[in-house]
C-alpha cells in the first residue's frame, strides 16, 4: 500500500495547475506550508481548500484521507456515476484514479470537486498573493469571486503542498479595430467624402480555453450617427465576414439595433489557441456627418472568463477609430472695400490621373464627374459665402463661372489645400480647416473680386465738354478778328 500511495503522490506532485479555480490539499498533521500564486494582476481573491490530507515524505503524499475542505461522502456519491470511479470507496481509492489523470480529465475532476467544497483553509486578496495552510495534503486553489473587467478567473489548480508557487492559468483575449486604407499608418483615423464607403477590420486572437466546456465571444460595435452600416442583403443586419486562422468561419449570429450591432460566437471551444480572428464590415458616411467634427466607431469584446461559470464574462476596454470630412466655404469680397459680394458662381474640381474631376453633390452623396457641365454650381449669398460640403482632405480648385454684377471674372482658378495631422489615437491634432464647438471642419477661402473700369461713351459728358470748348474757341476767333480790323483802320 505504501508503494502504491507513494506512486500516487509522485504523480500528483507533477500535476500542474489548471485555470478557473485553483487547488491543493490538506493533511491531518499540523505542518505549515506557504502557497504563492504568481499573478501580477490586482483584483483577485484566492481560496485554498484541502481535498486530500496525508503526510508528505520525500515529496510524496502518504496515508491519504479526505481533507477538511471537501465533503468526501457527497463527492464519492457523484463520482460513483462515472465509470472510472465505480470501485472507489475511500479517499485513497479516488486518489489512485486521479493519479492517472491529466489535461481535460483532470479539469473535469476539479470541476466535480468544486461542487462539494466546504471549509476554506486559507485566503488571500492582495498582492503578493501568498497564503499559509496548515496540514500536508493536496489542495484546490481557485478564484473566490467573479472576476470583472478585462481579466479572467484562474483555471482550478490542484497541487500537492509543501511550500509551492503556482502560476494562475487564465488567458484573456483582446480586440483591435482599424480602418482599411486609412490616412494614418496605424489605421485609427481617416478623412473621406460623404457618401463614401469606409471599410473596418477587427482583429483578435483565440485565447487558451483550458478548463472551459464552452467559450463565448460577443463583439459589441457602435457607430455614431454619421455612419450607416452597409446591409447589401437588405435583411436589416450589417454584412459581416469572419475568418479564423485564415479560414472562413460562419458559426456566428448578428443582431443590429440602429447604430449598434453585436456579433455572437456561441462557442469557440475547439478552435486553436493563438489563431487570428478577423472580422470585416463596412459603413457609409451619411449626411449627418456634415454637422459633426468627426464620426466615431467603437468596439469592445465580451468573453467567457470563468471555466466554472458559463454566465461570467470579462470585457475589454473600448477601441475607437475616427472618420472625418471637410467643407470649403468661399468668402467673396470686393477689392479695396472688403464688401461681401453676392451672385458669384463657382464649381469645384480636383486633378486625378492628369484629368479634372468635378464635384457633384446629390442625395447626400459626393461624387466626381468628368464634365464641368454636370458639376454642382454654388452661388455666393449676401454674406459672400458659398459652400462645397463633405470633402476628403486634399488639393482642390475653385473655378468661377460667373462674376458678381459689375465685377471682373477671375482669370485664374483658386487652389485650396485641406490638410490634417492625426494623433496616435486617430483624432485630428492640427488642420488647415477649423472646427468650432465640435462642429464640421471648415476651410474658408477668401476670394477678391475687382470691379470693372467705367469708360466715357458717345452722348455722355465727354462730348458736351468738346462742344463747349469749340464754341469758346469760335467766339474768341471772332473777337480777335474784329479787334485786328479796328486796329488796322
Amino acid at each position: 500500500m505504501m508503494k502504491k500511495t507513494g506512486k500516487i503522490a509522485s504523480v500528483l506532485l507533477a500535476l500542474v495547475m489548471v485555470f478557473s479555480m485553483s487547488v491543493t490539499a490538506f493533511a491531518a498533521n499540523t505542518n505549515s506550508h506557504t502557497i504563492t500564486i504568481n499573478n501580477e494582476k490586482s483584483g483577485h481573491t484566492y481560496d485554498a481548500y484541502q481535498v486530500f490530507a496525508g503526510d508528505i515524505s520525500n515529496d510524496k503524499l502518504t496515508n491519504i484521507v479526505w481533507g477538511s475542505g471537501v465533503n468526501g461522502d457527497a463527492l464519492l456519491a457523484e463520482l460513483d456515476d462515472l465509470e472510472a470511479y465505480k470501485n472507489c470507496k475511500t479517499a485513497e481509492d479516488v486518489a489512485d484514479v486521479v493519479a492517472k489523470l491529466s489535461g481535460e480529465q483532470l479539469d473535469a475532476f476539479a470541476k466535480i470537486v468544486n461542487k462539494h467544497l466546504e471549509t476554506v483553509a486559507a485566503s488571500v486578496s492582495a498582492k503578493p498573493y501568498q497564503m499559509t495552510v496548515t496540514g500536508d495534503g493536496y489542495y484546490l486553489v481557485k478564484d473566490a469571486e467573479d472576476v470583472t473587467g478585462d481579466d479572467a478567473a484562474t483555471k482550478i489548480i490542484l497541487k500537492v503542498v509543501g511550500d509551492v508557487t503556482v502560476e494562475p492559468k487564465s488567458s484573456t483575449p483582446s480586440i483591435d479595430k482599424v480602418i482599411v486604407d486609412a490616412d494614418t499608418s496605424n489605421g485609427k483615423g481617416t478623412a473621406q467624402d460623404v457618401g463614401s464607403v469606409v471599410n473596418f477590420k477587427l482583429t483578435s486572437t483565440i485565447p487558451s480555453m483550458d478548463g472551459y466546456d464552452t467559450y463565448k465571444y460577443i463583439v459589441n460595435d457602435t457607430m455614431s450617427n454619421g455612419l450607416t452600416p452597409v446591409d447589401a442583403n437588405n435583411d436589416g443586419k450589417i454584412d459581416v465576414a469572419v475568418t479564423i486562422g485564415g479560414v472562413e468561419y460562419t458559426d456566428f449570429t448578428v443582431a443590429q439595433d440602429g447604430q449598434s450591432f453585436t456579433i455572437t460566437f456561441a462557442n469557440l471551444k475547439g478552435q486553436t489557441a493563438g489563431a487570428a480572428v478577423v472580422i470585416t464590415y463596412s459603413a457609409t458616411i451619411n449626411e449627418n456627418a456634415l454637422a459633426t467634427d468627426k464620426e466615431i466607431n467603437t468596439v469592445n469584446l465580451q468573453y467567457s472568463n470563468d471555466p466554472n461559470n458559463a454566465s461570467s464574462f470579462g470585457q475589454t476596454p473600448d477601441k475607437k477609430v475616427y472618420v472625418y470630412d471637410f467643407d470649403i466655404v468661399i468668402d467673396k469680397y470686393a477689392s479695396g472695400s472688403n464688401a461681401k459680394l453676392e451672385g458669384a458662381k463657382f464649381i469645384l474640381y480636383k486633378k486625378e490621373n492628369g484629368a479634372n474631376k468635378y464635384y457633384k453633390y446629390a442625395n447626400g452623396v459626393v461624387s466626381w464627374v468628368d464634365s464641368a457641365s454636370d458639376a454642382t454650381e454654388v452661388t455666393t449669398d449676401k454674406t459672400g459665402a458659398a459652400k462645397f460640403q463633405g470633402l476628403d482632405s486634399g488639393t482642390y480648385y475653385l473655378h468661377e463661372t460667373a462674376a458678381p454684377s459689375g465685377y471682373n471674372l477671375l482669370k485664374n482658378d483658386v487652389e485650396v489645400k485641406i490638410t490634417a495631422t492625426y494623433g496616435d489615437d486617430g483624432q485630428i491634432t492640427s488642420s488647415s480647416a477649423t472646427s468650432v464647438s465640435n462642429g464640421q471642419y471648415i476651410q474658408t477661402k477668401p476670394i477678391e473680386n475687382k470691379s470693372g473700369a467705367t469708360l466715357p461713351s458717345t452722348g455722355g459728358i465727354g462730348t458736351t465738354i468738346f462742344y463747349i470748348l469749340g464754341s469758346v474757341l469760335l467766339i474768341g476767333a471772332a473777337v480777335l478778328l474784329v479787334v485786328k480790323r479796328r486796329m488796322r483802320d
